[in-house]
C-alpha cells in the first residue's frame, strides 16, 4: 500500500462522516490510504494561510471557491498542467462560474478544480405568507419587496418575520452581496486593484440589508453561524431566512411536522452570490501524483453527487446536475438558477485577506446596528467601510 495522504475539508464535526465512506472507496481501489482533518468554515482561510507560510501539512484541502488568490499569491499551491487538467475535466464540464474560481481575474492558469457549489436563497414558509397576503411570487423580487413583505409579515403578527445570523461571520458577506449587486455596486475594481465597496452604490445595497434588522425581534437578533437556519427549521412562527439549499434538504427530514408542506425557495433580490468549493494541490505535497489521484476521485459524478447531497450543495461538474435528485425537483431546479445567474466574488491574490476585514466589519456593524436602533445607518456604514478601504486599498495595489 502506498504512504499516506493528508486532505483536509471544510464544514462541521458530521462532515468527516459524510465523507469518509468514499475516501475508503478510494484507498480500497487505489491502495492509498487517506488521513482526515476537517477545518471550521469560519477559521478555515486563517488556518490554511497557516499552512501556506509553513510550507509543510495536508496534501490536498478544500478551499473556499475565493480563496485561489491569495494562496497563489504565497506560491503555496500547484499548477495544474494542460495534461492534468485534460484528464480532471476540461473547462467545459463544470459549471461556468466554478471553474471561474480556479483561476486568477485576467488569467487562463488553473490553480484548482471545481468541487461543489451552491447558491444563496430565500427560504420561507408560505403559509405565513399567505397569512400576511403576500403573494410569494413576488415577494422577494427586488430589496423594496423584500423590505415591504417583512413589514407584512410583521404586522400580520407572525412572530419571527426575519432570521439571519448577525455575528461575526462569513455569512454576513455572501448574504449581503446580492443587495450590492443588485443595487448597481461592487466591491472590487475588475483588476482587482482597488476597493469600490466604501462607494455609494455599494453602500445603499448593504444599507438597505442592515435596514432590515428591525424585522429580527429580540430572541434572533444575536444569532451567529448557522443558529438562524436552526431557528427556522424548529420554528413555525419564523417566516424567512437567508440561506443556502442545505436548509431545504434539512427542511425536509427534521423541520417542524408542517415545514415540509410549506416550504419556499426563491432567489434574493440581486445576483445571488455563487460559492462552493475546490480542491488544491499543495506545493510542498511528497506525493503530487496520489494527490491528483484523489481529486480525479472526488471530482468525478458518482462522488460529486454522493457528497454534495450529503453536504447539501450542488456537484460543480455539470454533468452531475443533468439527473436525479436534481432533475425534477422544483428546489434544486430554483437553485440550479441561482447558481446559473448569480455571480461569485472575483478571485484575485488578496481576496482572502479582504474578505476577512470586511467579515469582521460587518459584524462590528450589526452589533452597532442592534444596540442603537436609531443609529444614523448611513453615517457608520461609511465611516466603518472608508476606513476599512483606506486600509486595504494600498495592498490590493501592490504587484
Amino acid at each position: 500500500m502506498d504512504p499516506e495522504i493528508e486532505l483536509t475539508i471544510m464544514g462541521e464535526r458530521e462532515s468527516a462522516g459524510h465523507i469518509q465512506a468514499l475516501l475508503d472507496q478510494f484507498t480500497a481501489e487505489q491502495q492509498i490510504p487517506v488521513r482526515l482533518r476537517v477545518l471550521s468554515w469560519d477559521t478555515a482561510w486563517s488556518d490554511l494561510v497557516k499552512i501556506g507560510r509553513a510550507g509543510a501539512g495536508p496534501d490536498v484541502s478544500e478551499i473556499g471557491s475565493t480563496w485561489v488568490g491569495d494562496l497563489v499569491a504565497m506560491r503555496a499551491v500547484h499548477p495544474f498542467t494542460d495534461a492534468e487538467i485534460a484528464e480532471l475535466g476540461t473547462a467545459d464540464a463544470f459549471l461556468p462560474v466554478a471553474w471561474h474560481g480556479t483561476h486568477l481575474a485576467g488569467e487562463t492558469q488553473p490553480w484548482a478544480i471545481p468541487w461543489l457549489a451552491g447558491a444563496r436563497l430565500l427560504i420561507f414558509r408560505h403559509n405565513l405568507l399567505e397569512r400576511a397576503g403576500v403573494d410569494a411570487l413576488t415577494a422577494f423580487q427586488t430589496a423594496n419587496q423584500v423590505d415591504l413583505t417583512l413589514a407584512r409579515l410583521q404586522a400580520s403578527g407572525v412572530r419571527v418575520p426575519w432570521t439571519v445570523p448577525t455575528g461575526t461571520t462569513h455569512a454576513s458577506l455572501l448574504n449581503i452581496a446580492s443587495w450590492v449587486w443588485g443595487g448597481g455596486g461592487e466591491f472590487v475594481t475588475p483588476d482587482g486593484r482597488h476597493c469600490l465597496f466604501s462607494q455609494p452604490q455599494a453602500r445603499a445595497g448593504m444599507r438597505a440589508y442592515f435596514a432590515l434588522g428591525r424585522y429580527l425581534t429580540p430572541a434572533v437578533r444575536h444569532l451567529a453561524r448557522l443558529e438562524p437556519d436552526e431557528q427556522f427549521l424548529r420554528d413555525p412562527e419564523t417566516a424567512a431566512t437567508l440561506s443556502g439549499p442545505w436548509l431545504f434538504l434539512a427542511a425536509r427530514t427534521r423541520g417542524t411536522p408542517d415545514l415540509a408542506t410549506h416550504l419556499g425557495v426563491a432567489l434574493p433580490p440581486g445576483p445571488s452570490f455563487v460559492g462552493g468549493s475546490n480542491l488544491i494541490i499543495w506545493n510542498h505535497t511528497r506525493q503530487p501524483a496520489a494527490a491528483l489521484r484523489l481529486i480525479h476521485f472526488l471530482t468525478q459524478p458518482a462522488a460529486q453527487v454522493i457528497y454534495s447531497q450529503r453536504m447539501g450543495l450542488l456537484p460543480a461538474r455539470l454533468d452531475a446536475l443533468a439527473g436525479p435528485p436534481f432533475a425534477g425537483d422544483p428546489l434544486w431546479q430554483q437553485t440550479i438558477q441561482g447558481v446559473r445567474t448569480g455571480r461569485s466574488f472575483p478571485v484575485i491574490r488578496a481576496w482572502g485577506l479582504l474578505e476577512y476585514r470586511l467579515t469582521a466589519t460587518l459584524g462590528t456593524l450589526w452589533a452597532e446596528t442592534l444596540a442603537n436602533p436609531s443609529l444614523d445607518l448611513d453615517a457608520a456604514l461609511a465611516q466603518h467601510l472608508q476606513t476599512l478601504a483606506q486600509r486595504i486599498d494600498p495592498i490590493l495595489g501592490q504587484d
